[in-house]
């Protein structure tokens, strides 16, 4: 007891120790650089060819990355996601009416973009805020670009939390948001719903507005960062399979292959 009260660690054994706990503790996921790179091109590569061939090969490369970050329940719902978007398409184009045909293409234009949503919300899901604004300071991204980039960020998740308490505080109250009660009373269910979420969701961009002024995001100092980031193998193999697709893709759209 006495030698743990006189022995004291020094302060940068102390932040080492804590790096290290969080780093073991967080969740596996790639680089934000890294991240932002490939999104980048397969974005470009989406935009380019239409082929199925490259779509099954974007897929294919956010499948693995979700699987590296162990997100195996996410991938079964969007994989779902896509076969119900393809099936769904596939038998309205086999009916053969053309009051359907739009409703086919846009299955169609859904499912091909997909996969670029999977890698979005993997990247969100598995990327810390801290670690995506040292990695836009990295490459150099002006300050006002890296702080709206952060707050879109953050501001999705909370999006999504805040209607979840909508929805749970509706129930509470006996109001249950289902689709029976849209249709039935969309006016009621609007009132009940969108009026608390809207309001509610401005109150978040004021506090997340504030948070950043606090951070002294506007200060002319360069700013330091806990995270330390390092590119690893799996981040090499994701950006060189991008890479890959994004060239295969372009050799559809010239006619080459």
């Amino acid at each position: 007891m006495a030698l743990s009260m006189e022995t004291s660690l020094p302060l940068s054994a102390v932040v080492q120790a804590r790096s290290s706990l969080s780093a073991d503790a967080a969740p596996r996921h790639l680089d934000p650089r890294v991240s932002l790179a490939v999104l980048v091109m397969i974005n470009v590569q989406m935009a380019l060819s239409q082929s199925l061939f490259a779509e099954m090969g974007v897929l294919a490369l956010t499948v693995a990355a979700m699987a590296y970050c162990r997100r195996f329940s996410a991938i079964v719902r969007w994989l779902a996601f896509y076969a119900l978007f393809a099936v769904t398409a596939q038998l309205l184009v086999a009916s053969g009416s053309t009051l359907l045909s739009p409703f086919a293409a846009s299955l169609l234009m859904y499912r091909h973009v997909l996969p670029a949503f999977m890698f979005a919300f993997n990247m969100i899901a598995t990327t810390r805020l801290g670690e995506l604004a040292c990695a836009l300071q990295a490459i150099r991204v002006p300050a006002n670009v890296s702080v709206a980039v952060c707050v879109a960020f953050r501001f999705l998740p909370t999006m999504g939390r805040e209607f979840s308490a909508v929805a749970d505080a509706m129930k509470t109250r006996g109001i249950a948001l289902t689709p029976k009660s849209v249709v039935c009373h969309p006016a009621k269910t609007a009132e009940h719903f969108l009026v608390p979420v809207i309001a509610r969701l401005g109150q978040v961009a004021d506090e997340l507005g504030n948070a950043v002024v606090v951070r002294g995001v506007g200060a002319s100092a360069h700013r330091t960062s806990y995270y330390h980031l390092r590119v690893r193998a799996i981040d090499v193999v994701c950006l060189i399979a991008a890479m890959a697709l994004l060239a295969l893709s372009a050799c559809f759209r010239a006619g080459v292959l």
